[in-house]
């Protein structure tokens, strides 16, 4: 990067200035203040000819979508029903070990699989897609169709262009509005944005006999995502995307923070204390929550540091926006995965904090959720302190007793920790689990899959 002639600097400034004297307007002047007090990024080539540098992918993805709003999207009339695969990791090292227990050997990653069928419905849709050349920088959009069928889902494109979904390691295909598309042709295209349509209820005012009646009514509405992508993942993409991801995750969960000592909210674990003034809680689980909860467990045994990456692309990409609508089957919704009733119980015992009454939009809110998931792990922290004193507050440990009450419940943490310390196990997250045949209530598989995920990110510093 060079600095520009001195000419060019000073017909800069002439151009930038001259509205002072014509209108002398005093906001324009705390403006130009405010641009010349930064450096101006200019690059020049070999022969001195000077250019603004190219746009980098936050730049690409801040663009007007003006044209992708406009696609008319559409949802089909019946759910039609199609299977996928799905991969979890088996314990054989070896190939025949692996071919001879019917498993499938992954050769790229050295694992043995077993593979399952998973049953899943949608209808068919209509979507818009913003396509990006690679090459020229180029933008255009395009609207493209599923096709269900019992093998899965398909994408049909206009003419002239071919989009396939890919396989994630995990065997998911299909993700709705997270999809992984890959552009077979034309060549150097990628997908940056999809519109994305969702069913859902407005209320319209109608006049009915000289009365205005207000009735709830069925429409679809499209909705921007930016669907992970194998183009993100590129270097010079990654790198600024995981940073983006990671910064947009920890002023989250300051501004939560915030929220909840503004709004006075008090501990139950500490009674005389402000809940966001409590040492035991720190930042530090909550900027880790996102990634466990959105993070998949076979992907990360097969890549942990590219499954927690691509959690902070999808941040880093959608800020607000990720996994607003993100619902699973148990109606866990959201970037950390909030249920109903544990939601319902926040906003009960701690009024004060004024989290968001209805749920979906609660749990959809990237702030409101954390502070959410602060009042449950001081809520889960109250019975651990009673049981166990001040001392936990000191246990190294600590984050991932309530991260295992949180993933799972309280109950299950201390009855694991007390078989550790009376009947002397080696550890409490495998204590009374349901591989042991003294099994009595220890924490879930799937708990100790978060366990897992968890530990590698305390060992890394992540994000």
């Amino acid at each position: 990067m060079k600095k520009p002639p001195g000419i060019f600097v000073l017909s800069l400034l002439f151009i930038l200035a001259a509205p002072l004297f014509i209108f002398n307007d005093k906001n324009y002047t705390q403006m130009i203040e405010a641009a010349l007090s930064n450096p101006i990024e200019i690059a020049s080539n070999s022969a001195g000819d000077i250019y603004l540098p190219a746009p980098n992918i936050l730049d690409r993805l801040a663009e007007k979508d003006d044209e992708l709003t406009m696609v008319p999207v559409s949802i089909g009339p019946r759910e039609i029903i199609y299977y996928e695969n799905r991969y979890t990791i088996l314990s054989y090292k070896t190939q025949a070990e692996c071919n001879k227990r019917k498993g499938l050997w992954d050769e790229k990653h050295g694992v043995c699989k077993a593979v399952s069928r998973k049953r899943s419905t949608d209808k068919e849709k209509t979507i818009g897609l913003k396509l990006l050349n690679i090459e020229t920088g180029e933008v255009e959009v395009v609207a493209v169709k599923t096709k269900i069928n019992i093998n899965g889902v398909s994408i049909v494109a206009p003419d002239g262009y071919q989009i396939e979904i890919v396989e994630r390691p995990n065997g998911i295909r299909w993700n709705y509005w997270n999809t992984l598309y890959r552009v077979i042709s034309p060549a150097n295209i990628v997908v940056i944005k999809n519109n994305y349509p969702r069913e859902t209820t407005e209320t319209v005012s109608q006049t009915v006999k000289g009365k205005v009646v207000n009735r709830s009514k069925k429409v679809v509405r499209g909705f921007l995502y930016v669907p992970h992508s194998e183009f993100f993942e590129q270097e010079e993409n990654r790198s600024i995307l995981v940073k983006a991801g990671a910064d947009y995750l920890k002023s989250t969960v300051a501004q939560a923070f915030n929220t909840l000592r503004e709004r006075g909210v008090k501990s139950r674990a500490f009674p005389e204390k402000l809940v966001a003034d409590v040492e035991a809680l720190s930042p530090r689980f909550f900027e880790r929550l996102p990634l466990l909860e959105q993070g998949d467990f076979t992907e990360f045994q097969l890549d942990p540091q590219k499954t927690a990456e691509r959690v902070l692309i999808i941040l880093g990409a959608n800020k607000e926006n990720a996994w607003r609508h993100t619902c699973n089957r148990s109606d866990a919704c959201g970037w950390v995965q909030f249920t109903p009733r544990t939601y319902s119980n926040m906003r009960k015992f701690y009024p004060a904090a004024k989290v968001e009454k209805d749920f979906k939009t609660g749990a959809g809110d990237h702030t409101n959720s954390i502070m959410s998931a602060i009042l449950l792990h001081d809520n889960n922290l109250a019975p651990l302190v009673k049981k166990f004193g001040d001392k936990i507050l000191n246990d190294s440990d600590l984050e991932k007793y309530l991260a295992a009450s949180y993933n799972g419940a309280p109950r299950w943490v201390s009855n694991s920790l007390n078989a550790t310390i009376s009947k002397a196990f080696a550890g409490w997250v495998t204590a009374l689990s349901p591989t042991r045949k003294d099994s009595r209530g220890g924490l879930r598989k799937e708990t100790r899959d978060f366990m897992t995920k968890l530990d590698y990110l305390i060992e890394k510093d992540l994000p």
